[in-house]
């Protein structure tokens, strides 16, 4: 059941690269699971990428014009990110030790890259567009709407949320 007893959800998708620098199998949460034992490579080190879903839903507990929001203008709340920032991009953290090299590349060859200060996972994405979003609704005036969730799908199996309450 929902926070608000109104609920939208929009979809988007994207095509972007990331890598998950941080990335050790052996430790942190979970790494128990597997008997601590690390496969030959920690894949997701590696410069790869994903055909993401993004699922984004606003709330409201009323109305207006019969909607929350009508979607067109949701839409054009994160077109610029979406569209335009994130699609086709490499998302890197500055914090990547390969950060300078990729930023020299990109500069040279024409490379498209979307900088962050956090480690790209599926997790820090929804709620960097979270917050985004929330941001974008103050800034704009909008009243009696709130983000609810953003949903990040990197592969058909694999989702993260973030949401807040």
């Amino acid at each position: 059941m929902g926070k608000y007893k109104y609920e939208i959800t929009k979809i988007y998708r994207f095509e972007a690269g990331h890598r998950v620098w941080t990335q050790n199998l052996a430790q942190g949460r979970g790494a128990s699971l597997s008997g601590n034992a690390c496969p030959p490579e920690n894949k997701c080190r590696h410069l790869h990428g994903h055909s993401y879903v993004v699922e984004i839903t606003l709330g409201s507990d009323t109305l207006d014009n019969d909607m929350v929001m009508d979607f067109y203008h949701l839409k054009s709340a994160v077109k610029e990110l979406i569209d335009y920032k994130l699609d086709h991009s490499f998302i890197i953290d500055k914090n990547d030790p390969l950060y300078p090299s990729l930023k020299e590349m990109a500069k040279e060859f024409g490379l498209k890259l979307f900088e962050v200060d956090f480690v790209p996972t599926a997790e820090r994405l929804a709620e960097f567009i979270y917050r985004y979003l929330k941001e974008k609704l103050q800034k704009a005036g909008v009243k009696d709407v709130e983000v609810v969730e953003v949903v990040i799908w990197e592969t058909a199996t694999s989702k993260a949320s973030y949401k807040e309450e």
